[in-house]
């Protein structure tokens, strides 16, 4: 099969429209459409469903993605090893590290240890929220994150690593009295204006069931899809971060315990 219409098919599915995708490419469109079609043809199921809004791959056509993006993978790393010819392990290799999180805390001596053993490999870290990490994972272009929830996502495998809390990060004001040791109680977490991820985010969905619980729904006044926005966001709102980690960046803020504050944070890969 002639590789370059998968790479055609991929960058169709990417851009989610064939016009863009002949652009990019320098190709004519009725070209482009021809390539899909063979490749249709090929498979004898159609890969792409096309509206007014652009083009999406079919059930098929997402399975013929992902086996697409690891070809291409590996067609890159082939090429890099050949040019290189060099005896030792070079290539590219994708990590994923979920934010508000310990994963972050891995960055820097990864990038080191990997540049001091294995200096031909290429690293290329994504830091985003958990379900973006695993729609790369499942799509074959990531090889390995740290993630954090409570049960795995399926097609993946994964290896517990560690347990985290959940802490409420809150002016010191409002806790006062409180012991530090004691937990919050989901009375009052929802008594407070909460600044936390989009709905599908584990750290959402966990806040939220522990309300749900005792018949209570938290009072949610924004909604912000940026990690580092969340992070400087820190009066009132819920934060996850590790005990020592939080007391040193937010000196004026006091730490309260979640209710059934750990969860298991596993490496899917």
């Amino acid at each position: 099969m002639d590789t370059r219409r998968l790479e055609a098919f991929i960058k169709v599915v990417d851009l989610g429209s064939v016009t863009r995708a002949a652009k990019l490419l320098n190709v004519a469109q009725p070209a482009l459409s021809q390539q899909i079609a063979s490749l249709e043809s090929d498979f004898k199921r159609q890969l792409l469903v096309r509206s007014a809004r652009g083009v999406k791959p079919t059930e098929a056509g997402q399975i013929l993605y992902r086996y697409a993006k690891s070809i291409q993978r590996q067609i890159d790393e082939a090429r890099r090893s050949i040019l290189d010819n060099k005896p030792e392990l070079t290539g590219n290799v994708t990590i994923g590290l979920a934010p508000l999180s310990s994963a972050t805390l891995l960055a820097t001596p990864l990038l080191m240890k990997v540049r001091e053993r294995f200096p031909g490999i290429v690293l290329h870290i994504y830091d985003s929220f958990g379900i973006v990490l695993s729609e790369m994972m499942l799509k074959g272009s990531m090889d390995m994150a740290v993630l954090y929830g409570d049960r795995p996502v399926t097609g993946l495998d994964y290896k517990p690593l560690m347990r985290e809390p959940f802490f409420l990060v809150a002016p010191r004001s409002m806790f006062s009295e409180r012991p530090q040791s004691e937990s919050v109680s989901a009375a009052e977490i929802v008594q407070f204006d909460l600044v936390l991820p989009y709905r599908e985010s584990f750290l959402r969905q966990a806040i939220e069931k522990v309300c749900a619980e005792v018949g209570l729904r938290p009072r949610i006044v924004a909604e912000i899809h940026s990690q580092s926005t969340l992070s400087s966001v820190s009066g009132g709102s819920m934060r996850r971060q590790r005990r020592c980690k939080c007391r040193s960046a937010f000196p004026t803020m006091r730490l309260c315990p979640m209710p059934r504050s750990p969860f298991t944070r596993s490496c899917s890969r």
